[in-house]
Protein backbone atom coordinates (compact mmCIF):
# COMPACT_ATOMS: atom_id res chain seq x y z
CA UNK A 1 0.00 0.00 0.00
CA UNK A 2 1.22 2.91 -0.70
CA UNK A 3 2.06 6.00 1.85
CA UNK A 4 0.33 8.87 1.43
CA UNK A 5 2.76 11.99 2.30
CA UNK A 6 0.89 15.12 4.88
CA UNK A 7 1.80 18.05 4.23
CA UNK A 8 1.79 21.43 6.66
CA UNK A 9 0.77 24.15 5.19
CA UNK A 10 2.48 27.67 6.19
CA UNK A 11 -0.25 29.96 7.16
CA UNK A 12 0.01 33.29 4.92
CA UNK A 13 -1.24 36.48 6.68
CA UNK A 14 -2.93 38.26 3.75
CA UNK A 15 -4.18 41.53 4.19
CA UNK A 16 -8.41 42.38 4.69
CA UNK A 17 -10.19 42.07 1.97
CA UNK A 18 -11.47 45.51 0.31
CA UNK A 19 -14.94 46.42 0.01
CA UNK A 20 -14.59 46.30 -3.89
CA UNK A 21 -12.80 42.92 -3.60
CA UNK A 22 -15.61 41.47 -1.43
CA UNK A 23 -18.59 42.84 -4.03
CA UNK A 24 -16.57 41.19 -6.68
CA UNK A 25 -16.27 38.02 -5.08
CA UNK A 26 -20.20 37.87 -4.40
CA UNK A 27 -20.24 38.50 -8.00
CA UNK A 28 -18.69 35.62 -8.87
CA UNK A 29 -20.36 33.19 -6.10
CA UNK A 30 -23.65 34.30 -7.38
CA UNK A 31 -23.01 33.74 -11.25
CA UNK A 32 -22.89 29.87 -12.45
CA UNK A 33 -19.57 27.46 -13.69
CA UNK A 34 -20.85 28.20 -16.99
CA UNK A 35 -21.16 32.50 -17.20
CA UNK A 36 -17.86 32.53 -15.52
CA UNK A 37 -14.57 33.18 -17.81
CA UNK A 38 -12.15 30.83 -16.68
CA UNK A 39 -9.51 30.98 -19.82
CA UNK A 40 -7.04 32.88 -18.50
CA UNK A 41 -6.01 30.63 -15.78
CA UNK A 42 -3.20 27.87 -16.28
CA UNK A 43 -4.49 24.41 -16.95
CA UNK A 44 -3.66 22.08 -13.85
CA UNK A 45 -1.04 19.66 -13.58
CA UNK A 46 -1.41 16.22 -12.11
CA UNK A 47 0.48 16.65 -8.70
CA UNK A 48 0.36 20.22 -8.40
CA UNK A 49 -1.28 20.29 -4.88
CA UNK A 50 -3.73 23.03 -6.75
CA UNK A 51 0.11 25.73 -7.23
CA UNK A 52 0.02 26.01 -3.51
CA UNK A 53 3.66 25.73 -2.25
CA UNK A 54 3.90 23.76 1.21
CA UNK A 55 6.38 23.66 4.18
CA UNK A 56 7.31 20.13 4.32
CA UNK A 57 6.30 18.39 7.44
CA UNK A 58 8.77 17.88 10.16
CA UNK A 59 8.13 14.37 9.92
CA UNK A 60 9.10 13.85 6.21
CA UNK A 61 12.31 11.59 6.63
CA UNK A 62 15.87 13.73 5.63
CA UNK A 63 19.20 12.67 4.45
CA UNK A 64 22.15 14.21 5.72
CA UNK A 65 24.17 15.62 2.81
CA UNK A 66 27.17 17.93 2.56
CA UNK A 67 27.28 19.73 -1.24
CA UNK A 68 29.32 23.01 -2.42
CA UNK A 69 26.69 25.34 -3.05
CA UNK A 70 27.19 28.68 -4.86
CA UNK A 71 27.10 31.50 -2.59
CA UNK A 72 25.16 33.46 -4.38
CA UNK A 73 22.34 30.58 -4.32
CA UNK A 74 22.93 31.11 -0.62
CA UNK A 75 22.41 35.04 -0.59
CA UNK A 76 19.33 34.42 -2.90
CA UNK A 77 17.82 31.52 -0.35
CA UNK A 78 18.60 33.66 2.95
CA UNK A 79 16.95 36.89 1.06
CA UNK A 80 13.49 35.52 0.81
CA UNK A 81 12.83 36.20 4.68
CA UNK A 82 12.69 33.83 7.64
CA UNK A 83 13.26 30.41 8.02
CA UNK A 84 16.43 28.49 6.94
CA UNK A 85 17.97 28.39 3.91
CA UNK A 86 18.32 24.23 3.71
CA UNK A 87 14.16 24.25 3.58
CA UNK A 88 13.96 27.01 1.22
CA UNK A 89 16.51 25.16 -0.82
CA UNK A 90 14.43 21.45 -0.20
CA UNK A 91 11.49 23.00 -0.94
CA UNK A 92 12.71 24.14 -4.70
CA UNK A 93 14.11 21.03 -5.07
CA UNK A 94 10.43 19.51 -4.92
CA UNK A 95 8.46 22.32 -7.04
CA UNK A 96 10.91 21.63 -9.70
CA UNK A 97 10.76 17.62 -9.30
CA UNK A 98 6.76 18.71 -9.65
CA UNK A 99 6.98 20.76 -12.47
CA UNK A 100 8.79 18.13 -14.14
CA UNK A 101 12.34 19.85 -14.69
CA UNK A 102 14.42 18.05 -17.21
CA UNK A 103 17.10 17.08 -14.85
CA UNK A 104 18.72 15.13 -17.04
CA UNK A 105 19.40 17.36 -19.49
CA UNK A 106 21.50 19.98 -17.26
Amino acid sequence: MKQMQQHTYEHIDFPPLTDEQKKELEELDAMSDDEIDFSDIPPSEPNSNGGFYYKQNSEMPKTTLRALIDSDMIVWLQSAGKGGYQRKMNNVLRWAKEKGCPIAQM
